[in-house]
C-alpha cells in the first residue's frame, strides 16, 4: 500500500481533506453501517455502541444502539447495559467516537475502489 493512500486514509479518519471527499465517504460510512461500529462516549462517561445513521452540525443519530454506564462510586451509581434503540445525541455532549478498525478499512478499501 502506498504512503499516499495511508496518509489520505488517516485524514479521512481525523476528517481532514476535501469537503466533498469527506461528505461521500461519510455517507458510505451511514449506508455500510448495519452493527455497533461505533462507540460514542459522552461526558456524563455514558458509552453508546451502535451505527450511525444521521449526522449534522447539531446531532448524531445512532441506531440499534445500545448504552453502557459503569457507575460512580463517589455518588453511589449503579453500573448497567441497556438497549436503548435509537439515540439522538447533541454533539455538545460527546467525548470522543471511536470506529471499529476492520469496518473503517472496508469503508476504505470500498471507497478508494470507487473513485479510482
Amino acid at each position: 500500500m502506498s504512503s499516499t493512500i495511508i496518509e489520505n486514509k488517516e485524514n479521512l479518519l481525523k476528517g481532514i481533506g476535501k469537503k466533498e471527499t469527506l461528505r461521500a465517504f461519510l455517507e458510505m460510512i451511514m449506508n455500510e453501517s448495519k452493527y455497533s461500529s461505533f462507540k460514542v462516549v459522552v461526558k456524563d462517561n455514558r458509552e453508546f455502541l451502535g451505527s450511525i445513521k444521521y449526522l449534522d452540525k447539531h446531532n448524531l443519530f445512532l441506531i440499534n444502539c445500545e448504552e453502557h454506564y459503569k457507575g460512580s462510586p463517589t455518588h453511589g451509581n449503579q453500573s448497567y447495559i441497556r438497549d436503548s434503540s435509537d439515540v439522538l445525541i447533541p454533539l455538545n455532549l460527546i467525548k470522543s467516537i471511536e470506529i471499529e478498525k476492520k469496518f473503517f478499512n472496508n469503508c476504505y478499501e470500498e471507497f478508494t475502489k470507487n473513485i479510482t
